[in-house]
């Protein structure tokens, strides 16, 4: 090409690109998918018949064989660089007479020993220790249908952080009659009943959106807000209470995209009531998260695709998505798609993120203030100012 082409071509180019912005043209980032309701994982069922023991699911260890399609996130303004100041001239001070100089001997620093990077396995089962099973079940019939949910312990003290649509039936121990519904934390695998629990907070937006979803057959939801913590009051039966819960760390990192991930929880959707009571064994999965969605424009990460993986059926619900790399928890299972195999279910997480910003909406402050101080007092103060209002909404739904 000769140096006229070259002129000519270059041009050319400045020449479009004033015409675009003649035109008025503008260019956006994309945003964003929103997300459409799913149905809820925790498990309605009726305690009577009585299968053959459940063997536990083995960790699956192979990544998943599709490539999911990446969504691009808008990225956040990029402040301004501000000026650099010139330096002044600095005031030269007046030369000092030398002083005699004493060698400093240096003391040797001991070799330090590299904290081994955590392996799958080492994940799976800090993960597996921290998880636990929220059983409730009835005594004197009515309207509400015993159920089986997840929960992961996110605190040393005993919190538990699980899905609004499985802890609302602490609001209703004493519903229809005094002590109707008995809620009881569970762990192990199988899952046998260790702790007593109470509501430690409970976001009032979920409950005015989804209150009504209490007597569906089949409730569907987005996940948004769909989250609770409970506090561990006491033992169960004849257990004692460790001084110690295990526990994981929470991450409100949203640049998740393509991280490979280890999911946990307690499927229950292929066993009969009985069976849940006595076999119900955890479940891990391996897996790369996928596409992200908001639930408002500019949300951000709030709820994130994790595949079809055995974890997607009911009874997954409050079950923990947790990095591969350190352990960390980053988001909460809350629902999955429709479909005729768990592999064919596109399991779905909100983000820890999203639980940060919703309380921060809802209190004024956010998850690293719930969490801090006295956490009975605040328990009690919930327990005393707003379960009440809760309560009192999803009863006149039950008696309509």
């Amino acid at each position: 090409m000769s140096f006229l082409d070259i002129i000519t071509s270059v041009f050319g180019q400045i020449a479009t690109g004033l015409a675009i912005i003649a035109s008025g043209a503008t260019f956006s980032y994309p945003q964003l998918p929103h997300v459409s309701p799913a149905p809820f994982l925790h498990f309605p069922t009726t305690l009577s018949v009585t299968l053959p023991k459940a063997a536990p699911y083995a960790i699956n260890t192979s990544k998943p064989p599709e490539e999911k399609k990446s969504v691009a996130v808008a990225p956040k303004d990029v402040p301004a660089t501000p000026p650099v100041k010139k330096p002044e001239s600095p005031t030269p001070l007046p030369p000092k007479n030398p002083e005699p100089s004493t060698p400093v001997v240096a003391t040797p620093t001991p070799p330090t020993t590299p904290t081994p990077a955590e392996t799958v396995g080492d994940v799976n089962t800090k993960v597996r220790s921290a998880l636990v099973n929220i059983l409730c079940v009835t005594s004197g019939g009515g309207p509400l249908r015993p159920i089986s949910g997840s929960g992961i312990m996110i605190d040393s003290r005993g919190i538990v952080l699980t899905n609004a649509h499985v802890a609302q039936f602490f609001l209703l121990r004493d519903y229809p009659t005094a002590g109707n519904v008995d809620c009881v934390i569970r762990s192990g695998s199988p899952a046998r009943a260790m702790y007593k629990a109470e509501l430690l907070y409970f976001p009032s937006q979920w409950m005015t959106d989804n209150a009504n979803k209490i007597i569906a057959e089949n409730p569907t939801g987005t996940g948004e807000n769909d989250f609770a913590f409970l506090r561990i009051t006491g033992p169960s039966g004849s257990n004692t209470l460790p001084s110690s819960f295990p526990h994981v760390s929470m991450s409100v990192a949203e640049n998740i995209e393509n991280v490979p991930v280890v999911l946990a929880a307690y499927p229950a959707g292929f066993f009969d009531g009985a069976t849940i009571q006595t076999n119900l064994f955890i479940s891990s999965a391996r897996t790369t998260i996928g596409q992200i969605f908001t639930f408002k424009e500019g949300g951000g990460a709030d709820l994130f695709s994790a595949g079809g993986t055995i974890l997607s059926q009911k009874g997954s619900s409050g079950g923990a998505v947790v990095r591969e790399s350190d352990a960390a928890l980053i988001g909460l299972i809350a629902t999955a798609t429709q479909g005729a195999t768990t592999a064919e279910r596109d399991l779905r997480a909100i983000t820890v993120s999203h639980i940060n910003k919703s309380i921060t909406e809802q209190t004024g402050s956010g998850l690293a203030a719930l969490l801090t101080g006295d956490i009975a007092q605040k328990a009690l103060l919930f327990n005393l100012n707003v379960v009440p209002t809760l309560k009192q909404t999803l009863v006149e739904v039950l008696e309509q």
